[in-house]
């Protein structure tokens, strides 16, 4: 797979990957802003098993952000099962010298129109974000999600409770 923006690819993982997420990755920085399956601090090993796994799983839904040549960070989707089906969470990370500058808008842009074409059951993707984490807000609005929830104190992240903010994109809302 590979998807070609401006500024930004989307590839399939490789295993050549694996140092470049685990530098990345081990940042406490970026480690906040995801869940805890994510561990911290990450290791090379954790990158080789995340990628071997990523690769393993049909289909595959995890992929690496490229930025101008370099890998930069990952974006995936996770759809739901049962009654849920119809929905499929979208989840990304960027290294911190990449933030701030609209690759991670740039990305997810890309990736919607594929999430849908992959996956024609799913009628509704969703990302969420910490209560703190305004970027990552930001990112998802930019990329035409909307606000559709705040769940009150839904997660816990270094023994905090937090909300978390959910917004929603619908297929017939593809521009």
């Amino acid at each position: 797979m590979r998807i070609e923006g401006e500024r930004v690819v989307i590839r399939t993982l490789e295993e050549a990957d694996a140092p470049h997420i685990s530098r990345l990755a081990n940042n406490i920085k970026v480690w906040r802003n995801v869940s805890d399956r994510m561990p911290y601090p990450y290791l090379e090993e954790h990158a080789v098993t995340y990628i071997a796994n990523s690769l393993a799983a049909q289909p595959v839904c995890n992929h690496a952000i490229e930025i101008e040549g370099a890998f930069a960070g990952v974006i995936g989707i996770m759809p739901r099962e049962d009654i849920f089906r119809v929905s499929a969470e979208i989840g990304y990370w960027l290294g911190e010298p990449f933030w701030g500058k609209g690759f991670a808008t740039e990305a997810v842009r890309l990736f919607v129109p594929w999430c849908f074409e992959q996956f024609p059951e799913v009628v509704r993707l969703y990302g969420g974000a910490y209560e703190y984490n305004s970027a990552s807000m930001g990112v998802l609005q930019k990329a035409g999600f909307r606000p559709e929830a705040v769940l009150r104190k839904a997660v816990i992240k270094e023994g905090k409770l937090l909300d978390e903010h959910i917004f929603a994109l619908h297929r017939d809302g593809i521009l």
